[in-house]
């Protein structure tokens, strides 16, 4: 990949320089721009510079052509405001920036030759950013659904081994919070994932709501776990619970979740997870007339009612899709 931006770069600039095009240092770094990462995150990044080079050639005409003379202050701090205020209307997180550039550079820079500035610098910003898109997506692309779903998997077998260990867990919150900050980091790179299978087949497909539901169950197997490991250090199951269905459970668990990784069903512990639940809802006693209810009753079916979650999740946990390489590449 580096030697494969390398050489672009250098071809672009060379390209810009040998036929003279107007401003087209800024048709290298839009490139740039859509080249430093994945094609999911660059087609981001592309929206960003776009939009804000609009805006900021926008701000300009508002700064220049109404407010007076190119050289005025009052027309540069209008523009900038203005740049900000669109930035914010439009939900730009970067972008502003670069509509602050075109503005500095159109009105403090180019005195009355701001609108030839201006015009081409907004022409090679898009012409670089589809040229990016088209290298990024046909030459050794970076994909971000291979990268978003290898950490996902790490993320997952993180989960099962917190799984195994749940029982003789003396504090879960260090894990569940490291575990926590890793799920919200797959959360925040959603966007590059729907942003990368929207550009390739027209719309969010397949691989986003598989991610969703990933995020949505995983999440709850790992809220229902950290309750668990809590909830058993106040007391051990009550006598109505089926025996060694917590153990079951876990070991059921950490299995289907190993084989999901791998690109498998593992239908013996999904039928296990099936059963443990069943077997869970019909032990369950009747609700008493007392009230309130003791203390160790409602310990108990708070229990009863994290196993029932965790055992659901694990069920509705969906597969991963099959590929070659560890499944923990993107830990």
């Amino acid at each position: 990949m580096i030697v494969r931006n390398g050489a672009v770069l250098a071809l672009v600039v060379a390209a810009c320089n040998h036929l003279a095009l107007p401003e087209g240092l800024f048709l290298a770094l839009a490139v740039l721009t859509i080249l430093e990462t994945d094609l999911g995150g660059g087609v981001l990044a592309g929206r960003e510079r776009i939009i804000g080079t609009l805006l900021g050639l926008l701000a300009v005409v508002i700064g220049a052509g109404i407010l007076g003379g190119p050289s005025s202050a009052l027309g540069v701090f209008v523009g900038l405001t203005l740049v900000r205020l669109f930035g914010f209307a439009a939900g730009l997180t970067s972008g502003f920036v670069v509509g602050g550039h075109v503005v500095a550079g159109s009105l403090m820079n180019h005195g009355a030759a701001w609108w030839h500035y201006g015009f081409w610098r907004t022409v090679m910003t898009i012409l670089g950013v589809i040229l990016g898109v088209l290298v990024s997506r046909q030459i050794y692309s970076q994909r971000a659904a291979s990268a978003w779903q290898a950490s996902c998997d790490g993320w997952l077998l993180d989960l099962a081994r917190f799984l195994e260990r749940l029982p003789t867990t003396p504090e879960p919150e260090p894990q569940v919070e490291a575990l926590r900050e890793r799920r919200n980091g797959l959360r925040r790179r959603l966007p590059q994932l729907a942003a990368e299978r929207t550009l390739i087949h027209g719309q969010p497909d397949e691989a986003v709501l598989r991610a969703q539901r990933l995020l949505q169950h995983g999440s709850t197997v790992m809220s229902a776990a950290r309750d668990l490991c809590l909830l058993l250090r106040k007391g051990a199951p009550a006598e109505w619970m089926p025996p060694g269905l917590i153990p079951r459970l876990l070991d059921s668990g950490r299995t289907r979740i190993g084989a999901l990784v791998e690109g498998r069903e593992a239908p013996d512990a999904l039928a296990d997870l099936g059963r443990c639940r069943e077997q869970l809802a019909a032990a369950l006693p009747a609700p008493q007339a007392t009230d309130p209810e003791p203390q160790e009753a409602r310990t108990q079916l708070l229990i009863a009612s994290r196993l029932l979650l965790l055992a659901d999740a694990l069920i509705q946990l969906p597969r991963s899709p099959q590929r070659t390489g560890r499944p923990d590449g993107g830990r």
